[in-house]
């Protein structure tokens, strides 16, 4: 069964960019939702028949419609659905603004190693590395001498919730900066907590942006931008706009 719906899958999302973001819109939300699919859900076969005759199969939408139904009809946790995941959108175009000026950019699709969150990246100046257990976006190029770090680490603390790690963020800053804006609610880039830093007021200034959120369990995401007071409309402007495509996928 799942290597005829896999071939049937593979075979739909032969479709235009706009049908296969649709899927993976689907596939985002499918995600997202909580205690609907878990791992001891019990669909038979006749069971995912009925509900496969129920989805209507339309001209322009198919590959999303097949995708829908693939995901409301397996279990959670199934390496089928895992490989989904990687099957659509590896990449796609995003505008981004930067120095008040409009610019699509290539994205490239990254799934961490655990299967826990999804992230796309501007593949043509970034690279993703992983330095001591996190992963972290970084510039190709290396930086001329005398600059400041430019990076956004993404970093999961599974037994800490936002609040209590935001404030243990907000101290960790105060201890290196000089200024520090106290942690504030957000629901852009992500839904959770802000803290932002600087030291001085100069073009290299150091500047870091910690966000911290919901990892849809008992537990957080940090994500840490980190760049230099010249850079916030450019670099800053890049790492917010990824920051929109991050997505939890653990439950």
């Amino acid at each position: 069964m799942d290597r005829k719906l896999k071939e049937r899958l593979l075979e739909e999302s032969r479709q235009p960019d706009g049908v296969k973001e649709e899927i993976w819109n689907r596939i985002e939300a499918r995600l997202n939702m909580e205690n609907n699919l878990t791992q001891d859900v019990k669909i038979d076969s006749k069971g995912r028949d009925a509900f496969m005759r129920k989805i209507k199969i339309t001209t322009g939408v198919a590959a999303a419609a097949v995708a829908a139904a693939v995901f409301f009809t397996l279990p959670a946790g199934t390496a089928f659905m895992e490989d989904v995941k990687s099957w659509f959108v590896p990449e796609k175009k995003v505008e981004v603004e930067v120095e008040g000026h409009k610019e699509q950019t290539d994205q490239e699709l990254h799934l961490d190693e655990a299967g826990s969150y999804a992230i796309y990246y501007d593949k043509e100046r970034y690279k993703l590395v992983q330095q001591d257990g996190k992963d972290v976006i970084t510039t190709k190029e290396p930086l001329p001498e005398g600059y400041p770090e430019v990076s956004l680490t993404i970093e999961q603390y599974r037994d800490e919730e936002p609040a209590g790690l935001a404030e243990k963020a907000a101290e960790a800053l105060a201890e290196r900066y000089a200024k520090v804006r106290g942690i504030t609610q957000v629901n852009e880039p992500v839904a959770g907590y802000r803290i932002s830093a600087i030291n001085g007021n100069d073009a290299r200034s150091e500047v870091e942006v910690v966000y911290v959120t919901d990892n849809g369990g008992k537990g957080s995401y940090m994500l840490t931008l980190k760049y230099f007071l010249e850079a916030a409309e450019g670099h800053g402007a890049r790492f917010e706009q990824m920051l929109k495509e991050f997505r939890v996928l653990e439950q």
